[in-house]
């Protein structure tokens, strides 16, 4: 994925949180990292795309089930990212991920 599909994404995504529309805002994260072509993306965008949705500000502190297939797609691109760089940071925010799946 070209660095510029995934910035409008994820300006996709953060309106849609700011609407106040988290079910289109879970669902574009579960689009974007079931998207092949995300895997194709460099480590850094990757990385931050991840970091963005695990560490995204105002949401429900109970899961709908949007949040939940999100999450679930997260966690195959973040462990690939994690085998590629072996990052202490990556494995931190696998940690935190799994953290938040419970």
């Amino acid at each position: 994925m070209q660095s510029q599909q995934m910035i409008q994404a994820l300006a996709q995504i953060t309106s849609d949180f700011r609407r106040g529309d988290m079910d289109a805002a879970y669902q574009g994260y579960r689009d974007l990292f079931s998207n092949p072509a995300f895997a194709q993306g460099s480590a850094g965008d990757r990385r931050h795309a991840l970091r963005q949705f695990v560490h995204t500000q105002g949401a429900p502190a109970e899961f709908t089930r949007n949040m939940r297939v999100a999450y679930d797609t997260a966690v195959g691109p973040l462990q690939t990212l994690v085998a590629e760089s072996d990052d202490p940071g990556d494995r931190e925010l696998l940690r935190a991920l799994k953290q938040r799946l419970g």
